[in-house]
């Protein structure tokens, strides 16, 4: 049996019942620390002071909540650091200006959920919730009258300040996030040092501590699907790109590629048919012109070096504010909220009418990558916790053996 075959029988219900203990602990311990990173980070955005002190102070108070209280807490964050990505993500592609990701940060803060207790009250956040705002885009902008078509190359529009989207690249798109959130995302010759490290993921600019700065691609399989992965169950031979979450769902990131300006696997390349090619068309239906899209190229430290990013699950649920083409899973068996007619294959960041309208539906399992210190222009760096029960690698130094024990038990 293959690696991650033997992955899958692990991640099964009788060996998580079974190990549920130190399993549960590891994600306990994962929990608390972005719980504290990402609180870290919503405080200094609010200009508030952050010394090692009010650190622990914040991690005495999260002790006293119960798991699944910060577990809430932990999701309000990453939700509203996600949502304001995505958001900047939509401007960028649809040629739009948009408030620095700072400006929003500070000024706009109201938590989408409220907590019971605890820090709420010690932070003064408001318990009044946000209203959803839908996404402007660039049909918007110009009146239907006045809509011209984008001279060849140039980017023209009708009205000035807007771009044509179909105009706009993801060379574009990655200068304008530059400018507004301070970082992107690039692909460029690993530094890790062995000769599987390929490309690596890099980071552009400046991320604060506690601050998402990517998202995991590709086709989510719940346990119900496993059997439905590409090669099962030898599904390691099928993709490079698999990742799981504590909950067991498995992102296959291979279907996604190298985002824009790359063509996308093609079903018949991947060896695709039935549902899986269905969801594959549905996957390539959302923004590809996204560099916050490439946290797949993340590669595992070499020894002697610690990661600087570490993996949180996250649950996004699709409103009415447009903003999930800019989300880059699909989960396997589901089906989108607009019809592949009604959305805009090509990625040209407009908001369609049925997606203003969409209810919101089940949620999209994800996972989003979180800086553990502040990074500046370097080599994003994942602890890979691969298996200590399994032949690994050659290339594999484990950053925390006890860890890896105990996500893995």
């Amino acid at each position: 049996m293959t690696y991650w075959g033997k992955v899958l029988e692990r991640l099964s219900w009788k060996n998580l019942l079974q190990n549920f203990d130190k399993r549960r602990l590891q994600h306990e311990i994962d929990t608390h620390r972005l719980l504290l990173l990402t609180e870290h980070y919503a405080r200094r955005t609010r200009g508030m002071p952050m010394d090692e002190a009010q650190l622990a102070s914040i991690g005495e108070e999260a002790q006293a909540l119960s798991f699944d209280e910060r577990r809430g807490w932990l999701a309000q964050h990453l939700d509203h650091q996600i949502r304001h990505i995505t958001k900047q993500v939509h401007a960028a592609v649809s040629g739009l200006d948009a408030p620095s990701y700072e400006e929003k940060q500070s000024a706009a803060y109201q938590p989408p959920l409220v907590r019971p207790r605890g820090l709420w009250g010690m932070t003064g956040r408001s318990r009044s919730v946000a209203p959803t705002e839908p996404l402007q885009t660039a049909s918007e902008v110009v009146s239907a009258p006045d809509r011209g078509t984008t001279g060849a190359g140039t980017g023209d529009s009708a009205t000035p300040g807007v771009t044509c989207p179909n105009a706009i690249t993801m060379e574009d798109v990655t200068a304008r996030l530059q400018e507004r959130m301070g970082f992107s995302l690039h692909l460029a010759p690993s530094a890790v040092g062995h000769a599987e490290a390929g490309e690596g993921l890099w980071l552009k600019g400046r991320a604060k501590t506690g601050a998402v700065v990517g998202l995991y691609p590709g086709i989510v399989y719940t346990r119900s699907h496993y059997r439905d992965m590409p090669g099962y169950p030898k599904v390691d031979r099928e993709s490079d790109f698999l990742i799981s979450r504590f909950d067991g769902a498995i992102l296959d990131a291979k279907p996604w590629g190298r985002a824009a300006p790359e063509e996308p696997p093609s079903a018949k390349s991947l060896g695709y048919s039935g549902l899986q090619a269905n969801t594959l068309t549905q996957l390539h239906g959302l923004e590809r012109r996204h560099p916050f899209s490439l946290a797949h190229y993340a590669n595992h430290p070499p020894a002697g070096r610690r990661p600087n990013i570490m993996i949180a699950a996250y649950d996004f649920r699709e409103g009415p504010d447009g903003l999930r083409r800019y989300i880059p899973n699909v989960m396997f068996g589901h089906t989108l909220a607009a019809s592949q007619e009604d959305c805009t294959l090509s990625g040209t960041g407009m908001v369609t009418s049925m997606e203003r309208q969409a209810e919101p539906s089940k949620a999209v399992l994800c996972l989003a990558l979180v800086a553990t210190r502040e990074i500046e222009d370097e080599e994003l760096l994942l602890n890979y916790r691969l298996s200590p029960g399994l032949e690994r690698p050659s290339w594999y130094t484990p950053v925390d053996q006890a860890e890896d024990s105990r996500r893995w038990s």
